[in-house]
């Protein structure tokens, strides 16, 4: 029987083991979407906006118009490369490539390489330049793996 003078306490060690494995949660569901999702690659046209709050990412367009305006659930359609081709809004939770709340819009970067990459996306591409991302999809969610320009990480890219 617990004694009630102790009953605060095992209330703050309960509390503070919830805190700790929220986050723990989270971290663990990124990182298991990025291992055993689905693959998909979306072409995107890229800029670096400069936040002193959020820091330098680069700021990532698709350039398929239902992927850039669209807020809610949408499927997303591959062909044999794994390039998205098209994406339907009349996709539900459960079908194959569904994504709910798809909003492809920052990538998080460096403070010395997002101005770099900002800076070759700015250049005209020369033919066949393709810069895009790789997402990873699982049960209706997903995460961005890296920013890519003609197949190299951008990170890799600029070095």
């Amino acid at each position: 029987m617990i004694k009630v003078k102790k009953l605060p306490l095992y209330i703050t060690v309960l509390y503070f083991l919830v805190l700790l494995a929220v986050p723990c949660y989270i971290i663990y569901n990124y990182y298991d979407i990025l291992s055993t999702g689905e693959t998909y690659k979306i072409e995107v046209a890229a800029y670096d906006p400069y936040d002193p709050f959020r820091g330098r990412y680069v700021t990532i367009n698709p350039v398929l118009p239902e992927l850039r305006w669209h807020s809610g659930g949408v499927r997303l359609i591959k062909g044999d490369d794994d390039f998205v081709t098209a994406a339907r809004t009349d996709g539900y939770a459960g079908s194959y490539g569904y994504v709910k709340n798809l909003k492809i819009e920052r990538y998080y970067m460096n403070e010395k390489t997002a101005p770099l990459v900002e800076e070759r996306q700015r250049r005209p591409f020369e033919e066949g330049d393709l810069m895009y991302v790789v997402i990873k999809v699982k049960n209706g969610q997903y995460a961005i793996e890296s920013l890519y320009i003609n197949g190299i990480a951008a990170e890799d890219y600029i070095k």
